[in-house]
C-alpha cells in the first residue's frame, strides 16, 4: 500500500440527508416531484448524473447547468447557516493518522470542488490532502472509475497501489473497476437504501475500527 484516496460525503462528511433535502427543494423550485427514495440510488454519484436523469424523466426544458448550480447554491446557505452536519466519527482522526505516518492522501469526491474545500477546510483537514478531485469536473461520474485512476496518477502511483474508502456502491463499483483495495464503510443511512459494497475488499461499520496502522498493513 503506498497511498489512500478517500470519498468524502458519507465519509468524510455526514452530509447525504442534507443533499437530499437539497435536490428535492431544487427539483420543486423547477415544479418537479421527488421523493427522498428516488434519490437513494443516488448515493455516490453526482449532482450531474442525478439531475440530468430527473429531466429527461419529466421531460422538462430545463437547463442542467442552471438547476445543478441551484442546488449546490442552496446545500452552501444551508451549511454556511450552521445546518447541523458534521464529520462522520472517526474520519478526523484517521486522516490525521495517515498524515502523521508521511501516507500520501487524495481526495476523490463526487461533490463540486466549492463544497469539497468548503468542507475540508471547515473541519481542518485541506492541507492534509496531496491531491483533492471533484466528479464534477470530471466526463464521467461514479461508478465509472476515471476519478479513481486520477487520483492514483496524481499521486505518483499506480491504482492498484492505493486503498480506497468509500460508503456507497457507485464509488465501491469505481473504486474496484480502477484496480484499487477498497475498504466500504456501512453507513447506516443506507441501511434500508439497496447499495451493496459487497464487493469491497473489507467491510467496516465505524471509521473507528480501522486506524492508520491497521491500514498501512494492508498487502496489496
Amino acid at each position: 500500500m503506498k497511498a489512500v484516496i478517500f470519498d468524502m460525503d458519507g465519509v468524510i462528511v455526514d452530509s447525504e440527508a442534507v443533499h437530499i433535502k437539497m435536490k428535492i427543494q431544487a427539483l420543486e423550485e423547477y415544479g418537479i416531484a421527488c421523493s427522498p427514495e428516488e434519490c437513494m440510488p443516488y448515493f455516490g454519484r453526482s449532482s450531474n448524473a442525478f439531475f440530468s436523469d430527473f429531466i429527461k424523466k419529466s421531460a422538462a426544458h430545463i437547463s442542467l447547468q442552471e438547476i445543478v448550480a441551484r442546488k449546490h447554491q442552496l446545500f452552501l446557505q444551508y451549511v454556511a447557516n450552521d445546518g447541523n452536519v458534521n464529520p462522520i466519527e472517526g474520519a478526523l482522526e484517521l486522516i490525521h493518522g495517515l498524515r502523521r505516518n508521511n501516507i500520501p492522501l487524495a481526495l476523490a469526491s463526487s461533490s463540486v470542488r466549492s463544497n469539497i474545500e468548503w468542507f475540508l477546510k471547515k473541519f481542518g483537514v485541506f492541507d492534509c490532502f496531496d491531491v483533492v478531485l471533484s466528479g464534477a469536473e470530471l466526463s464521467e461520474s461514479k461508478p465509472n472509475p476515471e476519478i479513481y485512476l486520477l487520483a492514483a496518477k496524481k499521486l505518483g502511483t499506480g491504482p492498484q497501489e492505493c486503498v480506497v474508502i468509500e460508503d456507497a456502491e457507485a464509488g465501491v463499483t469505481a473504486a474496484k473497476m480502477a484496480g484499487s483495495y477498497c475498504i466500504a464503510y456501512c453507513n447506516p443511512v443506507y441501511k434500508n437504501c439497496g447499495q451493496d459494497v459487497s464487493s469491497a475488499d473489507m467491510l467496516v461499520n465505524s471509521l473507528t475500527d480501522i486506524s492508520a496502522e491497521r491500514i498501512i498493513g494492508i498487502n496489496i
